[in-house]
């Protein structure tokens, strides 16, 4: 009886010492599960709505893939539908991602005051299960547009994934070495992208097969583990609380906001080099973004005319590669090269892949392009990485929530200034939208090459900003004098005391045949 016992406390002691070592990574598996319902629900709800406005037209999905939009062919009950179900997604989309740009801004603050990080993952989590359980129940009642607004607003005011993605990247960086920062943020990246592959691969033959319930249903089950994971077995992290830039007043307000001011303050190189890199990141983000929904429309139209699934097929083998690429290159490129010059290579690659899809007009050749995209993925974390070391631990999720502010705002932008730049010159060249995307390129080559130069003879010790204490940055600093200090009075000493005192001193060092006793003695 005694050795089971012995047999189970041991196992115990195992499995305890086991979880401890992948619970910092217990981060990634709701990253995971989160954003593969994400990218689920984006094209399943996008169907869900044109085949809603199909029906009240009374148009036929096999009648509907014979037409060609841009040619002008068509019925005119086909244009009337998809004008109104494209106008529905846009401001379903918009009703999403404006609560989602105030929210994820007052979170980040709030986890900041509270040091409560955790409120980053879950609370978007319960969003999109509310977001999906809305469309399962309309599924099996009736057709709403306003149940759809509703579900829109919900998971826009629980932050979305831009909150997401500000509580993984404070997460990621803060049970980490710094110098693997990169390595870690380009893991939760690849992840992302595997997500996004196989999302729109089960979309495309799940709906084609089974129609919505099933796929709404595993969004929901999806979301339900990444909250369970989130809530429940995601520890905080806990950092030291910069206490000289906190405000202790009665206003709720000002306690929580105004310490993101200084943000915005840039009198130190950090914080300037902090600025680049986040302006780098949403000016990369913008063109990436709004290539990748544009490309869709690319080959649907002329001159490759592609089926929906072939598209979807092209587009999830591209970020699986991408996925690959960012996941393996930066662990080993860092042994040689630093987060900036892999960053170059990552807006190289995604420069040459551009220019590949807008020149080349074959449909064998074009697929060339999938592997000269594969490191368009690592800006991304390479420059996550380059702000977060720009900036105290205990400011970082209002920081996340800033920038990752403007990414939301540049998921439903970006699409729509592309698409609309792609409609405007299909008479005349379908591909001059992906040869302005390189041209933008320029704006975060440009930045990138000011942050080198502002790295350049720059030392590597963290720069206090304007009102931290060297307390809050884990530097020493004097103690405060005690009461026993205060009363010893100073008095002066003459040259001859000093001689005193020294002949004093010598007489009480310790000669190799002394003795402690002796010592004492004396």
């Amino acid at each position: 009886m005694e050795t089971m016992r012995r047999l189970a406390r041991q196992s115990n002691a195992l499995c305890m010492e086991m979880l401890a070592e992948v619970q910092p990574y217990l981060v990634e598996v709701a990253y995971f599960f989160f954003f593969l319902s994400r990218h689920m629900t984006l094209p399943l709800f996008q169907e869900y709505v044109q085949s809603e406005f199909y029906k009240q037209s009374n148009l036929k999905a096999t009648v509907i893939e014979q037409f060609d939009v841009y040619s002008g062919n068509g019925s005119s009950l086909y244009n009337v539908a998809h004008r109104e179900s494209t106008l529905a997604i846009l401001s379903l989309q918009i009703a999403e991602g404006l609560p989602a740009v105030i929210t994820v801004i007052i979170l980040g603050a709030v986890s900041d005051k509270t040091s409560k990080r955790k409120i980053l993952l879950w609370m978007p989590c319960l969003g999109g299960i509310v977001h999906s359980l809305i469309y399962v129940l309309i599924l099996y009642t009736s057709w709403t547009l306003d149940g759809l607004f509703l579900a829109s607003a919900i998971r826009g005011l629980s932050g979305s994934m831009t909150a997401f993605l500000a509580g993984s990247t404070f997460f990621a960086i803060n049970t980490t070495q710094r110098e693997k920062r990169s390595s870690r943020l380009a893991i939760q990246e690849s992840l992302n992208g595997f997500a996004y592959a196989i999302a729109n691969i089960m979309v495309g033959y799940w709906v084609q097969a089974s129609g919505f319930h099933q796929p709404f249903w595993f969004t929901l089950i999806c979301g339900c583990i990444a909250f369970l994971i989130s809530f429940f077995l995601v520890k905080e992290v806990k950092v030291e609380t910069n206490s000289a830039n906190r405000y202790d007043t009665e206003n709720c307000c000002i306690d929580t906001f105004k310490p993101m001011g200084r943000f915005f303050k840039c009198k130190e190189r950090k914080l300037l080099i902090m600025w680049l890199a986040i302006l780098a990141f949403q000016s990369y983000a913008w063109v990436h973004l709004g290539q990748i929904n544009t490309l869709v429309l690319y080959f649907t139209g002329a001159p490759y005319h592609w089926q929906s699934h072939k598209v979807g097929v092209f587009l999830s083998v591209a970020m699986g590669v991408a996925s690959l690429g960012v996941l393996f290159t930066p662990p080993v490129l860092r042994n040689w090269f630093s987060d900036i010059h892999i960053t170059f290579g990552g807006l190289f690659s995604k420069a040459v892949g551009t220019l590949w899809l807008a020149v080349v007009q074959n449909e064998v050749v074009i697929y060339f392009a999938i592997f000269l995209l594969v490191l368009e993925l690592i800006p991304f974390p390479m420059l996550r990485a380059v702000v977060a070391n720009s900036i105290n631990t205990a400011d970082q999720g209002s920081l996340f929530a800033l920038m990752h502010c403007g990414e939301g705002i540049t998921y439903f932008l970006a699409p729509f200034m592309f698409q609309t730049l792609y409609a405007d010159s299909i008479d005349y060249f379908t591909g001059f939208v992906f040869v302005l995307s390189v041209i933008l390129l320029i704006i975060p080559v440009g930045l990138m090459i000011a942050i080198k130069f502002l790295e350049t003879g720059q030392t590597g010790d963290y720069e206090r900003m304007e009102g931290e204490t060297e307390m809050a940055t884990g530097e020493s600093q004097p103690l405060p004098p005690t009461e026993e200090d205060k009363d010893i009075s100073v008095i002066p000493v003459t040259s001859n005391q000093s001689e005193a005192n020294q002949i004093t001193t010598n007489q009480n060092v310790l000669s190799p045949g002394d003795t402690q006793e002796e010592a004492v003695d004396v």
